[in-house]
């Protein structure tokens, strides 16, 4: 099976500002379960931050999966970028395969 390479970056746990969805969770643009840049309720949460089970329950009508981690890769290393993470974190989609390089 093939998985989102998330690189355990933080930088969306850091962004969550105006996310309707995850409004409860919003302590000034960050997420309140964010603890040492890991998730405290990692096991229980939110389907949003579950990117592979979000697209099966959310997204696969809309996209194909190489799409949706295409647009998801593309926005994890613009808030990278912004929240000015290590290079080394971001996020590499292959046409191959989609692997995560230099973790």
């Amino acid at each position: 099976m093939i998985l989102f390479p998330c690189t355990s970056c933080g930088a969306c746990c850091l962004s969550i500002d105006g996310i309707e969805f995850l409004e409860e969770y919003n302590q000034n643009g960050k997420c309140t379960n964010l603890e040492n840049n890991q998730c405290s309720i990692y096991e229980s949460r939110p389907l949003l931050c579950k990117i592979d089970e979000s697209y099966d329950k959310i997204f696969s009508s809309y996209m194909s999966k190489e799409e949706f981690y295409r647009q998801n890769a593309v926005a994890c290393n613009k808030l990278q970028e912004k929240l000015n993470i290590d290079i080394k974190y971001r996020v590499h989609i292959t046409n191959v395969a989609l692997i995560k390089i230099e973790k």
